[in-house]
């Protein structure tokens, strides 16, 4: 029996092509990867759409094609924040996670990449704006802060669904156990830039957390 070569598989001139829009997607990401950066360094006002260029590759032609401009780009870079906060509490709402195993998952997910340095100094470059920039501002809270809120309501109502937890108002709810579980661990992050919590104070953080939210909800909802 012949055994098959490499050519009697694959045609040799059969190229391998990219599909456009697996090359837009790319250069997206590189983009806003690039704008996250900028914006970083240099501020709103100053951030260069041209140095966002130089680090991504591309046009600005090609920038200015996806994204309008520097607001349009700053507003998707939002988005592709929500989407890295939120990928943990869609999980938990699809697997219909117990509350506890859940709740605990969705914090520690959400609280590590909170007082990750790079998103801190995110989150100061977004206070020292907001007076001169207020639109900067109101962005990052709809686009941000009140999707990330409405995702966890999102879970919290299939919880209640399944009978584990009365609550009246899931998005009031999900904005107090958010605030449980920032509290004086974020302010510290901000305020000491030394400041680095480890792992464990982080899981200790959200333990205590869950612990106040399940046992107390039902009073303040």
């Amino acid at each position: 029996m012949r055994c098959m070569s490499p050519s009697d598989s694959v045609p040799t001139d059969t190229p391998t092509v990219e599909p456009e829009a697996g090359r837009a997607e790319l250069r997206r990401a590189a983009f806003l990867k690039a704008a996250r950066e900028v914006f970083l360094e240099h501020g709103y006002e100053a951030a260069s759409m041209a140095e966002i260029v130089r680090r991504a590759g591309g046009s600005l032609s090609t920038l200015y094609a996806q994204f309008g401009g520097k607001k349009g780009l700053f507003e998707a870079m939002i988005d592709a924040r929500v989407s890295e906060l939120t990928t943990q509490m869609q999980l938990e709402l699809a697997a219909h996670a117990p509350l506890r195993e859940g709740l605990t998952r969705i914090g520690e997910d959400f609280l590590f990449r909170q007082v990750q340095p790079e998103n801190v100094n995110f989150f100061r470059l977004m206070v020292a704006q907001a007076k001169k920039f207020p639109e900067m501002a109101e962005a990052w809270s709809k686009r941000a802060q009140e999707a990330v809120r409405r995702a966890l309501a999102g879970y919290l109502e299939d919880r209640v669904a399944a009978g584990e937890i009365r609550i009246g108002n899931a998005e009031q709810a999900a904005s107090i156990y958010f605030d449980l579980l920032r509290s004086r661990m974020q302010f510290r992050t901000l305020l000491m830039p030394s400041y680095v919590p480890t792992d464990q104070e982080v899981r200790e953080q959200v333990a205590r957390a869950v612990k106040v939210f399940i046992g107390g909800i039902a009073a303040v909802n």
